[in-house]
C-alpha cells in the first residue's frame, strides 16, 4: 500500500503546483481548497478498499509461494516427457521405412505368384479347351476360353522371358492355340444356337444361351435371343389371326380381344422364361434390352391384330354410321346400326383395353424389379411403346358407339314401357338403368381412365337431357288434362295393369312416373356407390391419379339426383294441389260456419259430438286412403307431408276468419291434436313441423290473460322458436272476443 502512495504523490504535487500558480484570488484558493478535500477523500475510500483487501492478498501470495517447488518440477518431467516422445517417433519412422519395404515385397511376390499361376492356368486352358471340344462339353471349353481371356498375354510374356529362354515362344504358342479355340468355338456356338432356335429346341437354345456371355459375346448373344423370340412371336400371332378370320361359334364375336391375350400371354411366358436366364448370365444391365426387342415385336403385332379387327368388323364404317345417326336423329331414312351387334362389338373392344392393361401391369411389374438405372429404361420402353397409342385410339373409336348403344338403349326401353304386375310402376325405371349400369361398368371393365370417363359424362348427361326430359313430359302431360282422383284410382283398381283402356293413361302416367322418379333416385344412389367401390377396387394403389380424374365424374353422376329429387316434388304438390286440396277446401271453408266462442256447456258436448274435426279426418282418410294403394311408400309419405302442409295453411286462412274466447281456443287445440294425431299415424315421416304455426296461434288463443302473452314472447320464449311475426301474433290476438282491442294495440311485444 505505501508502494502506491509513494508512486502516485509525485504526479499529485506536480498537478497541485500547476494549481497554486494559477490561483490569482482568495475565492479561486478556496474553490481549489474545496477540491482538494473532496480528492483527498475520495484517496482515503480507496485506501481504506485496498487495506481491506491486503488479508486476501496475503493468502493468495502464500499460496503461490507454495507452489513454486511444484512447478519446478512439472518443468523438468515435461522436458523428460518430450525427449521420450522424439525417440518413440524416431523409432516408428524408422519401423514405417522397413514395413513400406517388406509391403513392396509382399505385392511382388503375390505378384509373381499371380503370373506363375496365369502361366498354369494358361497350360491348363490349351488342355483344358482341346479336350472338351472333343467331348462335346462346350460350356467347359467356354470356361477355359473365359479364363484365358482375362489373361494379360503381354504380361505372361514378359514374365517367361524373364524366368527361362525359350519359355516365351511356349507361352506364343499357347495363345495362338486358345486363339485358334476361341474362333472355332465362335462359331459352332453360333451355328448350334442357330440349328436350335429352327427346330424349336428350348433346352439347346438355353444351353448355348449361356455359353455367349463366356465368349464376351453378350451383345451377340441377346441379338440372336431375341432375333429367335420375335419369330416365335410373329409366328404365333400370324397363326392365331388366320384362326379368329375363320372363328365361329360362341367367341367368334370377341375373337380378336382373344387373339390380342394370346399375344400377350405368349410375350409374358417368354419374358418368365429368359429374363431369369439373361439377368443371371448376362447381367441385369442387358434385361431392358430383352424387353426391348420383344415390345417391338409386340408393336408390330398389335398393329396387325387391330387393322384386320377394324376391316372385319367394319369399324370405320361403323363409327361414321353412328356419327350421322347421332347428329341426324329425326333424320328421315337414317341408317340406324343394330345396337344387339354394337353390344358384341363394345363388349370385344372393351376386352381389348383390358388384357393390353393387364399386360402393361405385368410389364411395370417386371421392369420396377430393376435396378434404377435399368428400370428408367424400361420405363421409357413402356411410355413410347405403339400399343399403347392403338389401344387409346381403339378406346377413341368405343366411345362414341358406347354413347350411341346407351342412348339407343335407352330410348328402346323408354318406347318398350310397360306397367309392372303391381301396378305402381313400369319397366322403364329399371330397364333405363339396367343399360345404364351396363355401359358404365363395361366402360370401366376396360381400364382405360379417359373411356370410363367419358362415359360417365354421357350416362349422367342422358340422364339430365333425354331421361328427365321423357319423365317431365309425362308429369306435363297428366296435369295439363286435370285429374279426377277418385274415377282415376277406382278405374285404376278395377283395370288390370294390361288393360288400362277404360281411363285415362295420362292420369295413371302421372302416379306411375311419381314411383318410377323414386325408383330412378334411389337406383342413382346404388349404382354411384356401386361404382365407387368398383374403383377402389380397380385402382386400389394409394394415390393412384387415375381414381383421382374419376371422381369428379362419379360426382356428378351421383349430383344428378338433385335433379329428379326437385322433379319428384314438384310433381307431388302438383297431384297435391290438383287432387286433394280441392277436396279439403271444402272441408276447411266449414269452420267460420261453426261457433267458436263456446261455454263449457259447448266445450262438453264438443267432446262427445265435434262438429268439424271429424268430418275434416274422414275427408281427409278418404283422400289418403286412395293414394295409399297407388304410390310407393316412399312417395306416399311424402306426399302425406305435402298433404299437411297444405291442410296447415287452408286451416290458417280459416281460423283468421273466426272469433275465439278462452274456451273456444281450448276446442281448437283439441282438434288440432286429433288432426296431428292421425296424420302422423298415416307416415312415419314427422309432420308436426308443419303445424307448428297453427300450435302457436292455439297457444295464444288458450290464454287466460292478456299479458300472459308476455311470458312466452322475447327473451321469455325459452327453447320456443316463433313462426309467427309481430304483427300476426296481434292480429291472433285481436280473435279473442274477451280482449280488448284497445289492450291488444297497447301491449308492447
Amino acid at each position: 500500500m505505501c508502494y502506491v502512495i509513494i508512486f502516485v504523490l509525485p504526479y499529485a504535487k506536480k498537478d497541485m503546483d500547476k494549481q497554486l500558480k494559477g490561483v490569482k484570488n482568495v475565492s479561486e484558493a478556496k474553490l481549489l481548497f474545496a477540491q482538494l478535500e473532496r480528492d483527498e477523500a475520495v484517496l482515503r475510500e480507496e485506501l481504506d478498499l485496498l487495506l481491506d483487501q491486503q488479508s486476501l492478498m496475503d493468502v493468495k501470495m502464500t499460496a503461490f509461494q507454495k507452489m513454486l517447488p511444484g512447478m519446478r518440477n512439472l518443468n523438468r518431467d515435461t522436458q523428460e516427457i518430450n525427449a521420450v516422445v522424439t525417440k518413440a517417433s524416431t523409432l516408428a519412422e524408422s519401423v514405417r521405412s522397413k514395413v513400406r519395404v517388406l509391403d513392396v515385397a509382399k505385392s511382388r511376390v503375390y505378384a509373381s505368384l499371380k503370373r506363375v499361376d496365369d502361366v498354369i492356368d494358361l497350360k491348363s486352358c490349351v488342355d483344358g479347351v482341346q479336350r472338351a471340344m472333343d467331348a462335346g462339353d462346350y460350356e467347359q471349353a467356354a470356361g477355359h476360353i473365359h479364363r484365358y481371356l482375362a489373361l494379360d498375354e503381354s504380361v505372361l510374356m514378359d514374365t517367361t522371358t524373364d524366368l527361362a529362354k525359350g519359355s516365351s515362344s511356349t507361352v506364343s504358342v499357347s495363345f495362338g492355340l486358345l486363339r485358334e479355340a476361341e474362333a472355332r468355338l465362335k462359331d459352332l456356338v453360333r451355328s448350334k444356337f442357330a440349328e436350335a432356335s429352327s427346330h424349336s429346341d428350348a433346352s439347346s437354345l438355353e444351353r448355348f444361351l449361356k455359353v455367349f456371355p463366356l465368349l464376351n459375346l453378350h451383345e451377340e448373344g441377346l441379338k440372336m435371343l431375341n432375333g429367335h423370340l420375335s419369330q416365335l412371336v410373329r409366328d404365333g400371332s400370324q397363326k392365331n389371326l388366320h384362326v379368329a378370320a375363320e372363328a365361329k361359334g360362341d367367341r367368334a364375336g370377341v375373337v380378336y380381344a382373344d387373339t390380342l391375350t394370346l399375344l400377350y400371354e405368349g410375350i409374358a411366358r417368354l419374358i418368365e422364361s429368359y429374363q431369369p436366364l439373361v439377368e443371371t448370365y448376362y447381367g441385369p444391365v442387358w434385361v431392358p434390352e430383352l424387353l426391348r426387342h420383344l415390345q417391338l415385336q409386340c408393336d408390330e403385332q398389335v398393329v396387325l391384330i387391330v387393322d384386320q379387327l377394324r376391316d372385319e368388323r367394319h369399324l370405320n364404317h361403323k363409327v361414321q354410321t353412328v356419327t350421322i345417326a347421332m347428329n341426324a336423329r329425326s333424320a328421315a331414312g337414317a341408317i340406324r346400326p343394330n345396337i344387339l351387334e354394337l353390344d358384341t362389338l363394345l363388349t370385344e373392344l372393351s376386352l381389348c383395353s383390358k388384357r393390353t392393361e393387364l399386360y402393361f401391369t405385368f410389364l411395370a411389374r417386371k421392369i420396377g424389379g430393376l435396378q434404377t438405372e435399368d428400370r428408367c429404361s424400361g420405363e421409357e420402353i413402356l411410355k413410347n411403346c405403339r400399343t399403347k397409342m392403338v389401344i387409346q385410339e381403339l378406346i377413341a373409336t368405343y366411345i362414341p358407339i358406347e354413347h350411341y348403344f346407351l342412348r339407343e338403349s335407352m330410348n328402346k326401353a323408354v318406347s318398350l314401357d310397360v306397367c309392372n304386375a303391381d301396378g305402381l310402376t313400369s319397366s322403364m325405371a329399371d330397364d333405363v338403368f339396367f343399360v345404364l349400369q351396363k355401359s358404365i361398368r363395361r366402360a370401366l371393365s376396360s381400364c382405360s381412365v379417359d373411356g370410363a370417363c367419358a362415359m360417365l359424362n354421357h350416362a349422367s348427361s342422358l340422364l339430365l337431357t333425354e331421361y328427365k326430359t321423357v319423365l317431365q313430359s309425362k308429369l306435363k302431360i297428366a296435369s295439363s288434362s286435370g285429374l279426377d282422383l277418385q274415377s282415376m284410382l277406382q278405374g285404376r283398381l278395377q283395370a288390370r295393369p294390361s288393360s288400362l283402356s277404360n281411363i285415362d293413361a295420362n292420369k295413371v302416367d302421372s302416379l306411375i312416373t311419381l314411383n318410377n322418379i323414386e325408383i330412378v333416385i334411389g337406383n342413382i344412389d346404388t349404382l354411384a356407390k356401386e361404382l365407387q367401390t368398383e374403383c377402389s377396387k380397380l385402382f386400389s394403389q394409394s394415390g393412384d391419379p387415375r381414381a383421382n380424374k374419376l371422381e369428379p365424374c362419379l360426382a356428378d353422376l351421383s349430383s344428378a339426383n338433385t335433379t329428379f329429387k326437385q322433379m319428384k316434388e314438384s310433381g307431388m304438390s302438383k297431384l297435391v294441389e290438383i287432387c286433394v286440396v280441392p277436396r279439403l277446401k271444402v272441408c276447411t271453408d266449414v269452420i267460420p260456419t261453426v261457433s267458436h266462442v263456446l261455454s263449457e256447456e259447448d266445450l262438453v258436448n264438443f267432446e262427445v259430438n265435434d262438429p268439424f274435426v271429424q268430418q275434416l279426418i274422414s275427408c281427409l282418410e278418404g283422400v289418403l286412403n286412395e293414394l295409399k294403394g297407388s304410390l310407393l311408400v316412399q312417395v306416399f309419405g311424402q306426399v302425406v307431408i305435402d298433404v299437411a302442409g297444405e291442410l296447415a295453411l287452408l286451416l290458417e286462412a280459416q281460423l283468421f276468419k273466426c272469433t275465439f274466447n278462452q274456451l273456444g281456443g281450448v276446442q281448437l287445440d283439441r282438434e288440432l291434436r286429433a288432426l296431428i294425431a292421425y296424420i302422423s299415424s298415416m307416415t312415419q315421416w314427422p309432420v308436426r313441423d308443419k303445424f307448428s304455426r297453427l300450435q302457436q296461434v292455439v297457444t295464444i288463443l288458450t290464454l287466460e290473460t292478456l299479458s300472459e302473452i308476455l311470458d312466452y314472447w322475447g327473451s321469455n320464449a325459452g327453447p320456443m322458436i316463433w313462426r309467427l311475426s309481430t304483427l300476426e301474433v296481434r292480429r291472433v290476438l285481436h280473435l279473442r272476443v274477451d280482449f280488448k282491442a284497445d289492450d291488444v294495440d297497447r301491449i308492447k311485444l
